[in-house]
């Protein structure tokens, strides 16, 4: 529900933030309702207050938006028609402008954050799983906000963006909020962070699972410095942290959690078992993790008391993944911890782990005449690679693997010279194909991952067309094959120029030619 307040108050709201340069100073106008935000000039009505955001602004976009009623605008420049507010920060300004047009909703409902440089969606799945109910579906107790889906208790649509922008955001927040459901959880970008979306928000929980270098250049990050610096932002907006021991960069890590003011607790864990790191007692960790059929098992333990011995924790017995992949463990245990802080109980956590599904995420595909297995999997940088590869080179020893994968075009420059050195040392063959070329030309990107390739020794074949490219890899393949497609998962689209184009998911063109 929205908060009917005046130009004056978002004025002088922005004023304490030290974002303002030039107020306005119409008493008529200062007085006006605000009955709507918005940057986007087709959603402007009569009562908008609106935002001047983005490199790409065109000022016909202002005109509109005046014509259609806008009150005022802000912006970090001069802006005709009309009058407008001039601010320093128009990101930092538009997120204190979203929390207070809808009141804060996120105060209404436990909210949890994941920040990471893999493993958010899967984690979010296993926590959405264990709220929900093993048989929980898009629309049960927990709102949640993904790279891959977004559902808030009134809207449920396919992601562009892993995080929203701020008034995008705090209009899900309200949804949950008048929705009813129990809570949200979150994955919360760099990129978010960075730009201020999740500014003024307060995650109840939030988790640190990991971090690698990633989303370097183009638009993202100017160099890893930056991407890190800005996912320790993170920490000023939690109360309760929970932290991966075994993350790269761990002592800037618990820095930046230490020297939070909002922090109240922080929670350690450890996916390998170590019960201490770097001379820290840990919290929670997973232990005796092994392959029981097709099913990861392992037990998590808490640590009851201090000291480091294995009396000092608690066994709370054994948990279940039909989720393949070791690795998911890391995920598991995660989304374990955030339950259990949030009172959930362990019959509740273990139903909901073993029966866990994450759209897009290390689905198995298998053809047992032709000895052929292929995984669809959202995996796009190098820790989700290392990750992936190196599980499947354990769980089918012998096997011949291929990869089929492209890289998007514009950002996380840097994955196309360290993906192809993944594939080369666990894999045996790999498809290059699209994968959201965006505004780059996809022979460009495709001929750099080849070139790649080729200096390593390595066999691969170019196929731009994504489907063709499926259907190829798999009619070629030979007996004891096991095909992995990554980066696209059950997306159907392609960004293909400035747009998103329809197209057949990787799920839809592996059942299809299986």
């Amino acid at each position: 529900m929205k908060k009917i307040c005046s130009i004056a108050e978002y004025q002088e709201l922005l004023d304490s933030a030290g974002l303002v340069l030039r107020p306005l100073t119409g008493k008529e106008l200062l007085a006006a309702p605000v009955s709507h935000i918005t940057y986007d000039s087709r959603e402007v009505v009569p009562g908008t207050l609106f935002v001047c955001k983005g490199a790409g602004f065109k000022e016909e976009y202002l005109e509109d938006a005046m014509e259609k009623g806008a009150v005022a605008w802000v912006s970090e420049a001069e802006r005709k028609p009309g009058e407008g507010i001039l601010v320093s920060d128009i990101r930092k300004a538009m997120a204190l402008l979203a929390n207070r047009l809808y009141d804060e909703p996120w105060r209404a409902f436990p909210l949890v954050g994941l920040t990471g440089t893999k493993g958010k969606s899967t984690t979010l799945y296993f926590l959405k799983s264990i709220i929900d109910g093993p048989a929980g579906d898009a629309s049960g107790c927990l709102g949640y906000l993904s790279s891959i889906e977004t559902y808030d208790g009134v809207e449920h649509f396919e992601s562009h963006l892993t995080t929203p922008e701020s008034l995008m955001l705090a209009r899900h927040f309200d949804h949950v909020r008048q929705s009813g459901l129990y809570g949200m959880v979150m994955e919360v970008s760099s990129q978010a962070l960075k730009y201020d979306r999740t500014l003024g928000v307060e995650f109840d929980i939030g988790c640190f699972l990991n971090f690698g270098a990633d989303h370097i250049g183009g638009r993202e990050h100017t160099d890893e410095e930056d991407y890190f610096s800005s996912k320790l932002k993170f920490f000023d907006q939690c109360r309760t942290v929970c932290i991966n021991v075994e993350t790269q960069g761990l002592s800037r890590v618990l820095a930046a959690a230490e020297a939070s003011s909002l922090c109240e607790k922080t929670i350690l864990y450890s996916p390998s078992g170590k019960r201490r790191w770097s001379g820290l007692a840990v919290d929670f960790l997973a232990a005796d993790v092994h392959k029981q059929g097709k099913e990861t098992v392992f037990h998590i333990l808490r640590r009851s008391a201090k000291g480091d011995t294995a009396e000092a924790f608690e066994d709370l017995g054994e948990f279940r993944l039909t989720l393949p992949g070791f690795f998911n463990v890391d995920n598991a245990l995660t989304a374990a911890v955030v339950a259990l802080e949030l009172g959930w109980p362990l019959d509740r956590i273990r139903d909901g782990l073993r029966w866990a599904k994450a759209a897009g995420r290390m689905e198995v595909f298998e053809n047992p005449e032709r000895e052929l297995v292929v995984i669809v999997d959202y995996a796009h940088n190098r820790m989700s690679f290392e990750s992936l590869y190196s599980s499947t080179k354990k769980e089918y020893p012998g096997w011949r693997i291929e990869a089929l994968f492209g890289c998007p075009g514009g950002k996380g420059l840097q994955r196309r010279q360290e993906l192809p050195e993944i594939v080369a040392r666990y894999a045996d063959f790999a498809w290059i194909t699209e994968e959201d070329a965006g505004e780059e030309d996809l022979m460009v990107i495709s001929g750099i991952l080849k070139k790649n390739f080729d200096d390593a020794g390595f066999p691969s074949r170019v196929i731009p067309d994504r489907e063709e490219a499926i259907r190829t890899s798999i009619e070629h393949a030979p007996p004891r094959t096991v095909i992995i497609m990554t980066g696209k998962g059950r997306e159907n689209y392609q960004k293909r120029g400035t747009e998103y184009v329809t197209v057949a998911s990787d799920v839809e063109l592996v059942q299809k030619y299986m």
